[in-house]
């Protein structure tokens, strides 16, 4: 990876070596990191510099299972909440990043994670694209290998991500279960981050990736058709980008606590009210989130029963952290006032990012699913 910046205008290695560094030195970039032209490619060093990246990698290739070991739930669920609270993009590449880094060590053939993994044990960075554009991608079969067609749209990380784990079919099979490869997604040619409009995450650098002529070794498919939506691993791994909606909300109230106190406003009762229904939401959500995640790693993956309850509690506290990470914000906004949509403030940017990182594919039937588990389980979920 090139860094083409100024060295003394950054953090060195030895100051963002310690967690506690490297949250410091992302969350003082955040305000330039969306419209550096480099994105988050400093960001992205410093969590290879401090180990993170590799640290997901199973202990049997040099890392220390944080992405696979339910031992390391707790760890896990820290750090996406701490990167959650010093730059909502790094943590979305972060938990893409620990996704594809579990279906790789589900699902690759000891080949592929050897070359993957040892990719990553050098600080490349992962992630898993799912959304099709247009001409969604596919494959032909051309002797031993496969040529690629089609694109990626909302692909995060482009010109950060080295390694995508995908979802494809297989040209004229219709529309039955994707299938999934790991594919080398740093050529710069195929990118195109212009695509991405949306106010909110503009440092993710969620582009299009093209895949047309793309040839890649059969074996970089990963398990079998529907493999992808295998659970505990599908929904149940939603816990994860929740822990990091949690940290955005705690940096919005910190955000929006210090504005507060700035201008004398904090002995004001009905400021205090709106503060305090903040924090003790923050609260609940923490408590909510943790739980879910410790109960969907651990449980018992040949119990259909065990594997459903678990799931239905990550999607029931994904429904909740929506829902209390609207309030944070309509609070922090009242409180505010106009202050919170100031262009270029912290707040405004922290307000705009959670707003949309919080609003997930098709949550209806993410809450639908959970409630027709519960009732199916109710006597052991209730």
């Amino acid at each position: 990876m090139s860094l083409a910046h100024d060295e003394t205008a950054h953090p060195t290695e030895t100051e963002t070596c310690s967690l506690t560094g490297l949250i410091r030195a992302i969350a003082d970039r955040a305000a330039s990191a969306e419209s550096d032209p480099e994105g988050l490619s400093w960001e992205m060093a410093w969590l290879a510099e401090a180990g993170l990246t590799q640290a997901c990698l199973p202990r049997a290739y040099g890392g220390e299972s944080l992405a696979i070991d339910a031992a390391r739930v707790e760890d896990l669920f820290s750090i996406l909440r701490r990167l959650g609270r010093a730059n909502l993009s790094v943590a979305r590449l972060f938990e893409g990043h620990v996704n594809a880094v579990r279906l790789v060590d589900l699902y690759g053939a000891p080949a592929v994670q050897e070359s993957v993994f040892g990719a990553v044990g050098q600080g490349a960075l992962m992630g898993v694209w799912g959304a099709d554009g247009p001409r969604p991608l596919g494959y032909e079969r051309n002797g031993v290998g496969l040529v690629l067609n089609g694109e990626k749209l909302f692909a995060s990380g482009l010109g950060q991500v080295g390694y995508a784990v995908v979802t494809l079919r297989e040209a004229g099979s219709g529309e039955g279960p994707a299938e999934l490869a790991v594919i080398d997604v740093s050529d710069p040619v195929r990118q195109d981050a212009e695509l991405w409009t949306a106010s909110g995450m503009r440092a993710t650098a969620s582009g299009r990736f093209r895949f047309d002529g793309l040839r890649i070794e059969a074996d970089h498919r990963l398990g079998q058709a529907g493999d992808y939506q295998r659970e505990p691993h599908f929904e149940g791994g939603v816990w994860r980008y929740c822990a990091a909606h949690l940290g955005g909300a705690e940096a919005l109230v910190d955000l929006w606590r210090d504005a507060l106190s700035s201008r004398g406003r904090l002995d004001d009762p009905l400021q205090l009210t709106r503060l305090g229904r903040a924090a003790a939401l923050c609260r609940a959500m923490a408590a909510c989130i943790r739980a879910a995640a410790q109960q969907v790693e651990t449980c018992d993956p040949g119990s259909e029963s065990a594997v459903e309850i678990a799931v239905a509690d990550v999607l029931l506290a994904r429904q909740f952290t929506e829902e209390a990470c609207v309030e944070v914000l309509a609070l922090a906004e009242k409180s505010l006032g106009t202050m919170a949509h100031g262009i270029g403030s912290p707040i405004e940017r922290v307000r705009r990012d959670l707003s949309l990182f919080i609003r997930q594919a098709a949550p209806d039937a993410k809450l639908i699913r959970a409630a027709r588990i519960m009732d199916r389980h109710w006597a052991q979920a209730w």
